[in-house]
């Protein structure tokens, strides 16, 4: 019994310091990894890490630090990563790392980038992918601007898509930003696996409101502002064409839609639907649609056929 009372104070002590070193090596010490920023140079990579380096901070998402900006070269995505690590005062932590930026969003600089996350845990899966226009020296001069950046990111990255879903068709924001400040762009970059194509906001907008993104929608139509609360988008596949419909409700104090105005939107859904077909999006998956009623959907490949005849209508309900 004696024996049993004489081990606390030495395990006390044991958790103590256990706990102390993981105060100081895991919190503390860090340089916390908000963004990275990836391309490629004729000669390899470039690497860039927005960071902030917390003193003190019992939980380090709630650092103030101001954020800054430090950027390396490699041969390799690995090499550029670990050079842009080596320049940080801290080791680097990837824990709060919830975005990535790329001046291309290219289908294998993405799928390169999620296995070396997979392997060496240098940022997450779960990442925001982001459009940036911009020369980095900017970022790693002007003192201001790394906290400008991620303002704006946080502003951007809820209509993002994720680094996992880099397979999938996404549309990007786009920041773009000089020595004085950053700005979210007012167009995006639908991005797929074939190859990335620039949305002008009206196109952009319509895509969302196709694919059910959340948010209101703001259009215009004739010449006056159109908001979009919600969308109930049908689709009914017949043998020449295919049949699109909108239900959409309105948002608080915006005008109901007259039918010029319908049949604006109804044109644009119809030419945008077009367009990403013919470079190979199926928005509407009438591909799954037709396997799902007919058991296949050969004929409506966007990879191989062209694209069906469309009939687009657009319903506006009256509360």
């Amino acid at each position: 019994m004696r024996k049993q009372k004489s081990y606390k104070p030495m395990l006390f002590l044991l958790l103590a310091g256990w706990c102390f070193l993981f105060l100081r090596c895991e919190s503390t010490e860090k340089s916390m990894v908000r963004a990275v920023y990836l391309s490629q140079t004729g000669q390899g990579y470039q690497a860039g890490l927005l960071y902030q380096a917390p003193q003190a901070a019992a939980d380090a998402a709630e650092a103030s630090a101001a954020l800054q900006f430090v950027q390396a070269e490699g041969q390799t995505m690995e090499q550029a990563l670990a050079a842009a690590e080596q320049a940080l005062p801290q080791t680097a932590s990837y824990r709060l790392c919830d975005y990535l930026l790329l001046p291309k969003a290219e289908e294998p600089l993405l799928t390169e980038y999620e296995q070396l996350v997979l392997r060496r845990g240098c940022g997450r899966t779960a990442a925001r992918l982001l459009c940036a226009e911009g020369e980095t020296g900017h970022l790693a001069a002007q003192a201001a601007l790394p906290d400008a950046l991620m303002a704006q990111i946080k502003a951007a990255a809820p209509t993002a898509p994720r680094l996992y879903q880099h397979t999938e068709p996404g549309l990007l924001p786009i920041l773009r930003w000089n020595a004085e400040e950053v700005t979210i762009q007012e167009g995006s970059v639908l991005h797929t696996v074939a190859g990335d194509t620039s949305l002008s906001p009206e196109h952009a907008e319509v895509y969302r409101l196709l694919t059910g993104q959340g948010g209101t929608r703001q259009l215009w139509l004739e010449g006056e502002r159109i908001g979009i609360r919600r969308c109930i988008v049908s689709v009914t596949l017949q043998k020449a064409q295919v049949l699109v419909r909108l239900d959409c409700q309105r948002a608080a104090h915006s005008p109901l839609p007259t039918q010029a105005q319908r049949q604006q939107l109804a044109a644009q859904c119809t030419t945008l639907l077009q367009s990403c077909w013919q470079q190979g999006v199926d928005v509407l998956h009438l591909q799954a649609r037709a396997a799902l009623r007919d058991g296949s959907g050969a004929s409506f490949d966007p990879t191989k056929n062209v694209c069906p005849q469309l009939r687009t209508d657009v319903h506006f309900m009256l509360y």
